[in-house]
């Protein structure tokens, strides 16, 4: 099996931290994505925007229920996104908009 690729792009201009995730998440490298995350959470939650990923597993919708169920996550997964329907159906908490979720993460 070929371990998937992301990338992170952090921006910490503004509160909160805004994480951009790109490339897939999948069980060969959702560690290494979790790792990262507690690099650059703080004491407040960190809006990860989910937008231009490509690809989210099993492995990748139990984390990110992990970060919200936690309150460590506000998530952003537009409508127009591959990853909505899994999304929906899961009834991970998220929002369409990055400005919604950085509102919701204040």
């Amino acid at each position: 099996m070929t371990a998937a690729s992301y990338a992170l792009h952090v921006v910490t201009d503004d509160a909160p931290v805004v994480v951009a995730v790109t490339g897939e998440l999948d069980v060969t490298n959702v560690s290494e994505f979790v790792k990262s995350m507690k690099d650059v959470s703080a004491a407040q939650p960190v809006v990860l925007d989910l937008s231009a990923l490509g690809y989210l597993d099993s492995a990748g919708l139990a984390t990110l229920d992990r970060l919200t169920g936690t309150n460590s996550a506000v998530v952003v997964i537009p409508r127009s996104s591959p990853l909505f329907r899994a999304a929906d159906l899961m009834d991970l908490p998220r929002h369409d908009t990055l400005e919604d979720a950085i509102s919701a993460a204040k």
